[in-house]
């Protein structure tokens, strides 16, 4: 009975360590690089919602295999969770200048709360009610970047 006991604990724990080794890109493209930095050799760009297997962890820098390619991702464009689905309240019935106008307002929304470290998704699991989610903030404010990272990854044309 120990024995059986001993391979359903060690059964559970393998499957929660094959589970949390999966990371989901959030943003809507994500560069993956050689190197734990954006002056490294771009390797492939992964979409939205693609799944990558984490390998290591550095500081601001996750190191992944996705697909052929083992490389180095910013960690703030992963999440152990999918991303979540977009939800719109305009009808298929309303106006064209209605969704424009909806989607500029929610845009503005979601940048305003982007450039405080907050994602949709992440308000969404973290939060009670649309209340702000003090703790990424904190981390977001907490993480150092190279200003000269900053200035490559800005010059770097996306594909």
């Amino acid at each position: 009975m120990k024995t059986l006991l001993c391979a359903l604990t060690l059964l559970t724990a393998a499957t929660t360590t094959f589970a949390a080794d999966t990371l989901y890109v959030q943003s809507s493209k994500a560069k993956i690089f050689a190197n734990p930095s954006f002056q490294a050799l771009l390797l492939v760009t992964a979409n939205k919602g693609d799944a990558l297997t984490l390998l290591e962890t550095s500081d601001q820098w996750v190191k992944v295999r996705y697909r052929q390619h083992t490389g180095w991702i910013a960690a703030l464009l992963v999440n152990a969770k999918p991303p979540q689905d977009k939800i719109t309240v305009i009808k298929n019935q309303d106006s064209d200048a209605q969704k424009v106008d909806v989607r500029r307002r929610a845009s503005s929304s979601a940048g305003a709360a982007a450039a405080r470290g907050l994602r949709q998704d992440e308000r969404a699991r973290t939060s009670d009610q649309s209340q702000t989610n003090y703790p990424a903030v904190e981390k977001m404010e907490a993480t150092k970047v190279n200003e000269k990272d900053v200035e490559t990854f800005m010059q770097t044309p996306a594909k």
